[in-house]
């Protein structure tokens, strides 16, 4: 009795995960983005300190900070933002409509940002004065997304 207790309970979750992936079909997406957010994020803080003088400049940790960030940005595509994934239509998305109402500028703020990444990879290794002004265009390109194209966390 108490196996077929456990069965039906394993079968009960198993119904109740393929349910949840039903009623979300963007949760791998937008999982995937705040994934690779929180990463660049993790990066920034790395480097906003130095640039901030709250910690100091460490070429390695910048350059490869700044590596990261290049990274990073170069994987950001329409795939981790399908239509329809879009904020209070798929669960934890900040995403706004206007991504996909205006993709080609949308895209334009994506290429932007590798832009910057780049620079800012060539600039934070050099010296602090360098990785300061890098931090102007990565954080200018951000900011430039995020306010069109997020809705901001309540």
């Amino acid at each position: 009795m108490r196996f077929m207790l456990m069965v039906a309970a394993a079968s009960a979750v198993c119904a109740t995960v393929a349910l949840a992936e039903e009623e979300d079909p963007f949760a791998d997406a937008v999982e995937t983005r705040h994934g690779l957010m929180l990463q660049m994020a993790t990066e920034m803080g790395k480097v906003g300190a130095m640039s901030k003088d709250e910690a100091p400049y460490d070429a390695a940790v910048a350059s490869k900070a700044a590596a990261n960030i290049a990274a990073i940005a170069s994987v950001l595509s329409m795939d981790q933002f399908p239509a329809g994934s879009e904020y209070q239509k798929a669960t934890d998305s900040f995403a706004l409509p206007a991504i996909w109402t205006a993709q080609d500028d949308f895209l334009k703020k994506v290429a932007d940002l590798n832009t910057a990444a780049a620079t800012f990879q060539t600039a934070a290794g050099t010296d602090l004065d360098s990785l300061k002004a890098g931090m102007a265009g990565i954080g200018g390109a951000c900011a430039a997304c995020h306010k069109v194209y997020r809705q901001p966390e309540e």
